[in-house]
């Protein structure tokens, strides 16, 4: 398994929030070792993940029991138990002065050994690396070695949609980005977890056995036919997140060109006085028509661009609804 060594600095962030129209940040940077949860699951349930990414269970491991969340009322709640024994003791003993004390200690510790008491939402959050065990994947223990490339390109990839200004700015349709690309992420990561927990088990039912062993090689060539083609299908879905990453990128460098023409184009009446004061030397009367040609050349690339990207996102999507109608492909 994978221990990434030169895995980068950060920490997890949905690809974007959406406020009205446009979608914000975006750009939040995803490292490739960072917990991935299934999109399905409650906010409050994958944020939860993330705040346990040091308590979460492998893929592939045992999952052991759940416990109660550490509770920083439970001494108040021994304490109220003492002060009521020692009222009853002072009650016995003739002593009401230090019963009614240790009574009123009593009721007050056990009040806040009630208000203290973890709440539903505190338990279910303590309790999610268990109940939801594998529908989180942490790719640095998840996921092999020899898949880890293809696990970092799927998160470069991401991140360079995501951090797109045609993106974040909504010139791409981003708010259905930022509900379909965490999917296309997770059907990558939890693919790679499946097979290395299946690569696992395979070498553990071999032990010293070799696998050509004329009795049980056909029964392991399936297998392992079976795991290409499931390596295979993660290389395309790769391949797709990095086509369109390559087409936003695209749109938003085209973008920039149009933005920097236009500005400059702005500059034109500036320029024209400059020339103006240049005595004998010839005005370039031309310099504001070509730079208006050149502008209207970049807008009809932007606007190429843009509808190509937008059209790959659509594309994205479709393909998102058929992955859910057939979760088994």
């Amino acid at each position: 398994m994978s221990n990434m060594d030169d895995a980068e600095d950060g920490a997890i962030a949905p690809l974007a929030r959406r406020t009205g129209d446009i979608v914000d940040n975006a750009a939040d940077h995803l490292d490739s070792a960072t917990v991935v949860t299934d999109p399905e699951l409650e906010p409050e349930v994958r944020d939860a993940l993330v705040r346990a990414a040091g308590n979460l269970v492998p893929y592939r491991g045992p999952v052991p029991a759940p416990t109660m969340p550490p509770g920083g009322a439970r001494g108040c709640g021994f304490l109220a138990g003492v002060c009521l024994v020692l009222a009853v003791m002072g009650a016995a003993s003739g002593s009401p002065a230090l019963a009614s004390t240790m009574l009123m200690f009593a009721g007050t510790g056990l009040l806040i050994s009630l208000l203290g008491r973890p709440g539903a939402g505190e338990i279910a959050a303590a309790h999610a690396p268990i109940t939801q065990h594998r529908r989180y994947v942490l790719p640095s223990s998840d996921i092999d070695a020899e898949h880890w490339n293809l696990w970092k390109r799927a998160v470069d990839a991401r991140n360079r949609i995501a951090g797109a200004e045609v993106v974040s700015g909504g010139q791409i349709d981003s708010v259905q980005i930022a509900e379909v690309l965490p999917q296309r992420l997770w059907d990558i990561a939890e693919r790679l977890a499946r097979l290395a927990e299946v690569r696992a088990r395979h070498k553990e039912i071999l032990g010293d056995i070799s696998p050509d062993d004329p009795d049980i090689a056909a029964a392991v060539a399936r297998q392992r036919r079976a795991q290409d083609l499931a390596v295979a299908d993660v290389a395309r879905r790769v391949a797709d997140l990095e086509e369109f990453a390559d087409l936003v990128s695209a749109a938003d460098l085209a973008v920039r060109k149009e933005t920097i023409v236009r500005q400059l184009n702005a500059l034109d009446d500036t320029h024209a006085d400059l020339l103006a004061g240049i005595g004998d030397t010839i005005p370039d009367a031309d310099l504001s028509e070509r730079l208006a040609n050149d502008a209207t050349v970049l807008i009809d690339q932007a606007r190429k661009a843009l509808k190509e990207a937008n059209d790959a996102a659509l594309t994205l999507v479709l393909l998102d609804g058929e992955d859910t109608a057939d979760p088994g492909e």
